[in-house]
Parts: structure tokens; sequence; C-alpha cells
């Protein structure tokens, strides 16, 4: 039995010894801005063991190596994702969806027939459809007239924006919901904001922002998340994503809509193939001190190997699209006397993130009105003067506003700016439902981003998704040419591409505090890399637009192979 027990702890030493891989004859970018360029890279086991030429990496190897020929493949590091809704997005996968698409509104109607006759995808007995691309309200009174005759004059509909701030709900759903008249003249403060209103006192259907809650309570609520958090894995690493920062993994108090017990069965399957950091969502208006306990319980009961809840997301305002208009601006929205809804208390704000800083926990801001995002840094400036330290990379995302007055306070303040950019383009969610409602001294300085670089901003790459892709190379497409539909979003501030190459790698590693683990291929840093179907670092915009993901390996495994068109 001596003999067998050695043999035993003999097998297991052996078997734990993984044969080194190397990839080789390949154009490497490294996003290590000390050594950027290589053409070969070894792994061993989850881990980075050599990069370099083929003669360096070939003397850090043993003789048992196993040898890749890439045949002159272009290779980076995995790409990082600072603010992607998984499991959401994931879930979204599995609903009736489309897709952020710009469809007409008869064409949205065909699709909800369509899909009410097939009952796929539907909510119960509710259609509920998701993800119609904003510039659907500005047809509203379209969506009012084919959403409540023919076969939707009993079916209760909901469609829900693509922004996740918006929605739109029929007469037969809003009866359901008990969204009346009467319950309309109740409302009080920025709450009467949130609910469209006609002539007659009665609703339009619309809805945003926390007015969306009063209708989603009578909807049956999603319990099994597997399948989306599945979805969510394959889905994110065909675009090449090994990480990402999901920003409302969980609610408090609560926590409600809880995400991360899905990663961590992930985790515990063998099926979670990407590095998540998570937030969750707080209310910054309420009492801290709980909220602090909670995030600290939910580190303890969730953090492990790729899966670290790192604090806390907050609402600064909303969206500044017609009609919605709660983004928090310094100007009134044109013809109004409004400035949008500040969500947060800017010094119940301070207060908080300094409380979040002591205790090391993350703060990560949704601001998108150019006054939410001077009010968010006023508050984490009085946090760096109250704490005397700059340890935590704080965020913002979104930024669709920013004044030059605040352009270098996040260099000083060590706030990384989380863009997405795939929105930066002159379309109609930029010019048509914007323009005419933005004061032209605000207006200006939308998706300020290459301002904030010179600057000296750090800038993370982010999609936001489900509310657009989350494909990387479109994002930095459209960072580059900022070119859409109806012309170009203020070409001064187009991103140069390997501000945004890094954008998508070390820099949005950082906004998930692993930048000692992934972001870049270094020896002793993660083995997250992908293999792409062509140099992006020469091609044009429009070939880079087009970049497709031949792998995607995490940890040193492939987890994404492109099966061809």
């Amino acid at each position: 039995m001596k003999y067998f027990g050695l043999f035993l702890l003999l097998t297991c030493f052996l078997t734990t010894q993984a044969q080194e891989q190397v990839y080789f004859n390949a154009k490497i970018f490294t996003a290590n801005p000390q050594q950027p360029y290589a053409n070969a890279l070894a792994v061993k086991g989850k881990t980075i063991v050599a990069v370099g030429n083929y003669e360096q990496v070939k003397a850090k190897v043993g003789d048992q190596a196993k040898w890749i020929d890439l045949q002159g493949g272009f290779v980076m590091p995995g790409l990082v994702d600072s603010h992607n809704h998984g499991i959401d997005g994931g879930m979204g996968l599995t609903k009736a969806n489309v897709n952020d698409l710009f469809l007409d509104v008869d064409q949205i109607h065909q699709f909800a027939l369509e899909t009410l006759k097939k009952k796929e995808g539907m909510t119960a007995d509710v259609l509920v459809i998701y993800g119609l691309n904003i510039s659907t309200w500005k047809a509203l009174d379209r969506v009012i007239k084919l959403f409540n005759s023919g076969e939707f004059k009993t079916q209760p509909v909901f469609l829900r924006g693509s922004d996740w701030h918006t929605a739109w709900a029929n007469k037969a759903m809003l009866k359901r919901a008990g969204v009346t008249k009467a319950y309309l003249a109740s409302l009080t403060g920025d709450d009467k904001k949130y609910f469209g209103v006609a002539a007659d006192g009665e609703s339009n259907g619309f809805v945003s922002e926390d007015g969306q809650h009063k209708i989603e309570a009578v909807l049956e609520p999603d319990t099994d998340f597997s399948l989306g958090a599945i979805k969510a894995m394959a889905y994110n690493n065909g675009f090449g994503i090994t990480a990402f920062l999901d920003p409302s993994a969980a609610r408090l108090p609560g926590p409600h809509d809880n995400m991360l017990a899905w990663y961590q069965r992930l985790e515990q399957q063998g099926q979670l193939t990407a590095h998540i950091a998570a937030t969750v969502v707080a209310e910054v208006n309420a009492d801290p001190l709980p909220q602090m306990a909670a995030v600290k319980a939910l580190k303890q009961q969730y953090n492990g190997n790729n899966l670290q809840v790192l604090g806390f997301k907050v609402f600064a305002d909303g969206v500044v699209e017609h009609p919605t208009h709660t983004a928090a601006l310094s100007l009134p929205y044109t013809g109004t006397q409004s400035k949008g809804v500040m969500m947060m208390d800017p010094e119940k704000f301070a207060r908080f993130a300094t409380l979040a800083d002591k205790e090391n926990l993350l703060v990560h801001v949704h601001a998108i009105g150019d006054q939410a995002v001077t009010e968010t840094l006023n508050g984490f400036e009085a946090m760096r003067k109250a704490n005397k330290s700059m340890a935590l990379p704080h965020t913002i995302t979104h930024l669709q506003f920013v004044q030059p007055a605040d352009f270098d306070r996040f260099a000083s303040l060590n706030v990384l700016a989380s863009f997405q950019l795939l929105w930066a383009l002159g379309d109609e969610t930029t010019i048509d439902i914007v323009k005419p409602y933005v004061d032209p001294s605000i207006y200006q300085w939308m998706y300020p981003v290459r301002s904030m670089l010179q600057a000296g901003a750090t800038i993370c790459g982010a999609s936001d998704w489900p509310v657009s892709t989350a494909n990387p190379f479109e994002a930095m497409y459209y960072a580059e040419t900022r070119k859409g539909a109806l012309g170009v979003l203020d070409a001064s501030q187009s991103m140069p591409r390997m501000a945004m190459l890094y954008a998508y790698t070390s820099e949005a590693a950082k906004a998930l505090m692993m930048e000692n683990l992934i972001g870049s291929l270094q020896i002793g840093k993660s083995a997250d890399f992908i293999l792409l179907d062509r140099d992006v670092l020469t091609v044009g915009p429009e070939s880079l637009k087009a970049t497709q993901v031949l792998w995607t390996v995490f940890e040193g495994k492939k987890v994404y192979e492109f099966a061809g068109k």
C-alpha cells in the first residue's frame, strides 16, 4: 500500500505539469508598451511563460513543448469590455428581440405578429419585445395606433428600448399594471417625468427609468438564468472578449436579479470562459452603511478565481434622447425649464463614494449628461481629499456629454473613462432625437474622447451589451471614423487606432482591477489571446469593422473557434 500511495502521488504530480504550448510564426500585438510586438508566445497551463521572437521563446521552453504554427496570423490579447451586462444580454438572446436594428414601426409590428403566432420568446401571456432602437420613439403615434388595435387590442404588449431606460406598453398592458389616470395624477416630483401623459390625462404608454418598474411588477420574473449565462459566454467569446465588468450583477436592497449566483455556478461547472468583475446597483440616496455591509457579504459569498465583486454601480442620471430627457444637463432642454433628472444627491454621493473608497470598494457611475459628469467628479474629488488616497480606479461610464473644464479632472483624480464609442457616430440617435433638444454649447462636446485622451484620461473600451452589439471591432471603427448614416460626428474627436487597441486591452483591464492578470501578453499573466483573420494594426477602417475572430483562447484553452460562413 505504501508504494501504491507513492505511485498515486507521482501520477498526480505528473498530470498537473501541463505541456508547454508554443504559438509561433505569428504577428503578435502584446499591448505591453515595453514590448509591444512579438512573433512567438509560450503557454503552460493557464499562464504565459514566454513572449518574444522565435529564438527567445525557444530558449525558455522544454524539449517536450508542442509547437503550433500560426502561419503568419495576427494575435493579440483577449479583449476586455469595461461595461457589459453579460447574463442580462444572454437572457435577451432567449427572448423576442429585434437587437437594436433600425426598423420602422410597421416592421416591428410584423415581427410582433409573427412572434405572437409562433408563441416563441414570450413572457408568459405577455408579448415583450426587447431591443427596440431608441429612434422608434420618434414615431410614437404610429406605435400607439398599431399596437392598440387588431390582434393587440386585448393582447398585453410591452416594447423595451435597447437602452433599457425606455419602454412602451399598450392599453391592455397598462390596465394590467394599474397605470391609470388616477395613478398618474398621484405622482409627484421626478416620478411624473417617467410616464408619457396624453392630453386627456391618460397614459400614452411611454415609460422611462423607474417608471418601468410599475410594468415589470406584473410580468412573470425570470428565475432560471442558466441558458442566458451559457449564451453570454459564447456570445462574448465569439467577439474575442475574455473579460468584462458586469455593472448590474445584483441590485440593492436585495439583491434582486442576482446574476452573481449564475456566474458562480458557471465557474463551479468549468463553463466560465471569461474573467468577470461585478458591481452591484446601489441607492446612493439611502443609508450607505447597510449597503457597504451587503456588498462585503456578497464578496465573501461569491468571489472566486474568475469572479470578483468589486463594489457598486451608481446612476447619476438617465438618458438624453427625445422624448425621455432624463440625462442631467447644465442647461435646460430646448423649449423647457427642465435640465433632466439628477438621480443622486451630490452631497450624498460624495459621502457614499468616500465610505466605499475607504472600504476598498469600487464605484462605477452611469453619467450621460454634462452636469451628471461634473457632479460625479465633484464627489470623487471630495472622496480623494477626505481619504488622501488615489489607489482605487473608480470609473464613470457612458460620458455622452463632458465639458472641457472637466477633461483633465479624470487624470488628476484617477477616474477612468469607460466609453461606448460604437455610439459616437452621426445617425438618428445622435442627431435627430438629440440635437434639436440640447443647447449647442453642450451638444458640441458629444463623446469628446480624443480631447479627453489628450488631457491624460485613461480611455477604456466598453459596449453596454445588450444595449448594442458587444463587437469591439465595430466600436473601434466608429471611434476612428465617427461616420454614420447621417454624416460624421465631429471628426476632431476621432480616436487613433492604437489608442483603441489599448482601450480594449490593458486600459480596460484597469477598470476591472485586473491589470496584473489580464490585458496584455506578458510572462506570468493569464493565457488569454485571440487569433484574427487580419492585421488590425494596418488594415483600413472598413476592413477593421469586418474583422473576424478565428480563435479565442482563455486560460490556455480554446473556448471559441470560427466555424466559417
